[in-house]
């Protein structure tokens, strides 16, 4: 997507206009640049009372030259962050490029700078495709929506500031549903690091380091080792570092990811109806990867570190079995009772890592076990 914001004026091939629940007439300044048939066409929808912009609510107002689209905010008390987000989620899903790729969001009365970023926010975080392997559709529109965010005055430092902030951690998320999405034939460990090197090339400020499989084992990072070693694809882990010199003798943030690029469980198999969908037990190790990028792309200029423990989990002759004993990175021995909790043992070494840099805080991303959505919840996790 591609995106700028200004004051209100022209608008583009189609028209967002969020409201809010109460509303009589047009807001002023949403219908600025309209002419004298559009603009009635628009008074009388919102005077029908068939759209009383309610939480979800929606309503399509075609005219010449402009395809009007209306949104329900709900109450403007009620307006938070996850609701603008989502809201500007659902415009993009709906809206089709066949009208024009060229989109006017207006924010009138009512609209904080705050929940106009978020709207944003939700509009660039839903505009999302991965057809790396397979051909789109004979009328799929590959070419960007191109979207003005139109507020008042008063609004445009922090509108411009904020979307600029929001485009960068999209990329980040984008990047991240990428190395998500990608078959796990074409991303295995070694190629999430050939990957990651290749991001770092040219950023003065950031630094990626790889550990192979001789280093790891150098290193004695059994846990890393003995989940890999039944792939012919081997291990290795991925050290991310965004702007080394900075906050010299200062603790700072380490960030630590699970990377399996796809799990079986190894000896201990998965049955097959659970085994379809998960190349995505990368995913820890996936938004490492768009962190460091979204962070980079904002221009944050502290201090961070990020861990990735990357390993195919195969079964093989030359797998990790049940009641194998081996030692982890900190010289703790392990033994394995089920080689499909493997995501435990990669950890161990990338966490036991994380302590050489006398973290401030780690933060353990994983898709590790199905008793944490027991714990926590869909929502959250």
């Amino acid at each position: 997507m591609e995106w700028s914001n200004d004051e209100f004026g022209d608008e583009g091939g189609q028209l967002v206009l969020p409201l809010f629940e109460g509303i009589e007439k047009a807001p002023n300044n949403s219908l600025a640049g309209l002419g004298r048939s559009q603009r009635a066409l628009v008074r009388e929808a919102i005077a029908s009372g068939d759209f009383e912009a309610k939480k979800g609510k929606r309503m399509s107002v075609w005219t010449p030259g402009c395809n009007i689209l209306l949104v329900g905010m709900g109450e403007k008390s009620d307006l938070g962050h996850k609701r603008a987000r989502d809201t500007g989620a659902r415009c993009i899903a709906v809206m089709s490029k066949r009208k024009g790729l060229d989109v006017t969001v207006r924010f009138t009365s009512g609209w904080t700078s705050e929940r106009m970023i978020d709207f944003a926010e939700g509009m660039m975080l839903r505009d999302y495709e991965f057809l790396e392997h397979q051909e789109a559709d004979e009328d799929h529109i590959a070419d960007s929506w191109r979207v003005e965010f139109q507020a008042s005055a008063r609004h445009q430092g922090a509108l411009s500031e904020g979307l600029g902030r929001a485009h960068a951690v999209v990329g980040g998320v984008h990047l991240a549903r990428n190395l998500g999405n990608e078959p796990a034939n074409v991303l295995y460990p070694m190629e999430y690091a050939r990957r990651a090197e290749e991001w770092a090339k040219g950023k003065g400020n950031v630094k990626v380091e790889v550990y192979d499989w001789n280093k790891l084992q150098e290193l004695g990072m059994g846990g890393l080792i003995n989940v890999g070693k039944g792939s012919e694809r081997k291990p290795c882990m991925v050290l991310f570092t965004l702007n080394p010199e900075a906050d010299e003798d200062v603790q700072r943030p380490c960030i630590v990811g699970k990377g399996i690029t796809f799990d079986t469980g190894g000896i201990s198999i998965k049955p097959s109806g659970g085994m379809w969908d998960m190349k995505y037990d990368m995913c820890g190790a996936a938004t490492v990867f768009g962190l460091m990028q979204a962070l980079h792309a904002s221009g944050y200029d502290r201090r961070v570190n990020g861990i990735t423990c990357l390993a195919e989990n195969m079964p093989s002759a030359g797998a990790y079995r049940p009641g194998d004993v081996f030692k982890t990175y900190s010289g703790k021995t392990v033994e394995v009772f089920s080689t499909d909790a493997e995501g435990r043992n990669v950890l161990a070494d990338g966490l036991w890592k994380a302590g050489e840099f006398d973290p401030e805080y780690v933060v353990d991303l994983a898709t590790l076990t199905g008793a944490i959505g027991v714990a926590l919840g869909n929502q959250i996790t």
